[in-house]
């Protein structure tokens, strides 16, 4: 059991900047920045921005505290300037009632919740996912990590080749690593690890919807925090939409929930 204290809340937030930090910075090395890619840091928060993949994952806004409060219009005109609209991740004990009030001068207010889990690592792979092969990825099998991450999602095909070329450019970072699901010899999963010192991150997974129920996203937790306690990591952590299958799996994992941040976006 993991007693929750704010320190162990920033250590995790710290870990999952740096996951975020790691990933636009080498999808900023691709075709000279062509996805425009830009990050700022206003005191301790963090602006995450790209401008040719819109949306919340990588237009985002993380660490802000109370003592940002003065500077939130520099944040949101940061975004502005390249007509993004951010969604900004407040965590409790950090952000409280100056920081709200402000983003509401803004026309800001809250419209979701991320749960944030965590657990001890271990190097023990449960036995019961016998029937499901897990293995690293080479660099040949991006496009099919694309196929798997884009038809979970419900993505448009086209989306395809930028999810492997996103994700191909991390293949020789050291602190990353990407996993293959096969159940009886077909690829049916894919997962990421990403690891901050003595924290593991899981950085994502998708399964095709044919193949849930059956264990495969256990197992890729499992093998993970099996890789995770091997590269010295204490901690593995995740988020996930609150009450989501993929909470419960975790939790079926032995992660539990240390807190649940707040989302804010503007309202139109």
């Amino acid at each position: 059991m993991i007693i929750t204290t704010t320190a162990f809340v920033d250590r995790l937030e710290e870990a999952e900047t740096n996951m975020l930090c790691s990933r636009l910075r080498a999808i900023e090395t691709i075709d000279g920045n062509s996805l425009g890619v830009a990050i700022e840091t206003f005191g301790q928060a963090y602006a995450f921005s790209a401008k040719r993949m819109p949306g919340p994952a990588f237009n985002t806004v993380r660490g802000l505290r109370e003592e940002e409060e003065r500077q939130i219009g520099e944040i949101i005109s940061f975004y502005e300037k390249k007509e993004l609209e951010p969604q900004i991740q407040l965590v409790p004990g950090a952000a409280g009632s100056k920081v709200m009030q402000a983003l509401c001068r803004q026309g800001f207010c809250q419209t979701g919740f991320h749960s944030v889990l965590a657990g001890r690592c271990s190097r023990q792979v449960e036995e019961r996912h016998e029937r499901i092969a897990i293995r690293t990825l080479k660099l040949e099998d991006y496009r099919l990590y694309g196929h798997i991450y884009t038809e979970s999602f419900g993505m448009p095909a086209f989306f395809k080749e930028s999810v492997a070329t996103n994700n191909a450019v991390l293949h020789e970072e050291r602190n990353w690593t990407f996993y293959l699901a096969e159940v009886e010899e077909e690829p049916v999963g894919v997962a990421a690890l990403f690891t901050s010192g003595t924290i593991a991150v899981l950085a994502a997974c998708a399964v095709l919807a044919r193949f849930r129920t059956q264990g495969v996203q256990q197992a890729l937790i499992a093998r993970r925090q099996a890789d995770a306690a091997a590269a010295g990591c204490t901690y593995i952590c995740g988020q996930a939409g609150f009450a989501t299958t993929s909470q419960r799996n975790m939790e079926r994992s032995g992660l539990q929930t240390i807190y649940t941040k707040a989302l804010w976006q503007r309202v139109s």
